[in-house]
């Protein structure tokens, strides 16, 4: 039975305790109506980070699987592979594909092989990303200004001020996929919380409740 997590930019660091609470929930709701016996046996988690502020630092190493970290049947591969031709676009030419980005200063990719391997692309730029990166972005790899709520792609991604991430796997429901999707949540997490520490007039704006 899948769950949707959608990040916010500054109550993330709620969600992974309120995500908890949930399971919790689920597991009492299973037993009403379907008796003592009933155990919830899998969970998908599908992460969002659409709603991060850019204005929020990521540190862009952090974000990478230590070797080892990675799920049990997977292993790094020397063949770069992304599921998608318009990520194998991006990975080899990004410049080519957005203009207005100019070449990445730095990029790095992560490959792995075994059960539903993909990979992981990382690309840095020497300053700041447009202002419309996210929705540049979003347009190349869905057709749309934003990635359509609850649907399972082969392309997933973050934004930051200065670099951008890319999962890249056949099976969107990767188990590999997963795992390092909720590091990078909880990596998040802890930076949301540090910004917020660190710059507390600008974190009102955030707790603001939004206008409807």
């Amino acid at each position: 039975m899948p769950r949707f997590l959608r990040l916010s930019p500054v109550f993330v660091f709620m969600l992974a305790c309120a995500s908890v609470l949930a399971m919790q929930t689920l597991d009492e709701t299973l037993k009403k109506q379907f008796g003592k016996d009933a155990q919830v046996k899998t969970v998908t988690m599908r992460y969002d980070f659409s709603g991060l502020a850019r204005e929020i630092t990521m540190p862009f190493e952090r974000f990478q699987f230590l070797p080892g970290e990675q799920p049990a049947g997977y292993k790094e591969s020397a063949s770069v592979k992304p599921a998608t031709e318009i990520a194998r676009k991006l990975w080899s030419s990004w410049e080519k594909v957005l203009p207005s980005f100019g070449a990445p200063s730095q990029k790095l990719i992560q490959a792995y092989a075994g059960k539903e391997g993909g990979v992981i692309m990382y690309f840095r730029w020497s300053g700041p990303l447009p202002a419309d990166a996210r929705k540049a972005i979003c347009r190349v790899l869905y057709g749309k200004d934003e990635k359509p709520i609850g649907t399972d792609t082969k392309d997933d991604l973050l934004v930051a001020d200065t670099w951008c991430m890319i999962w890249s796997f056949a099976k969107p429901l990767s188990e590999l996929k997963q795992a390092h999707q909720k590091r990078t949540f909880e990596i998040v997490n802890q930076e949301a919380q540090r910004w917020m520490d660190a710059n507390p007039e600008k974190a009102k704006k955030y707790l603001q409740p939004k206008k409807r």
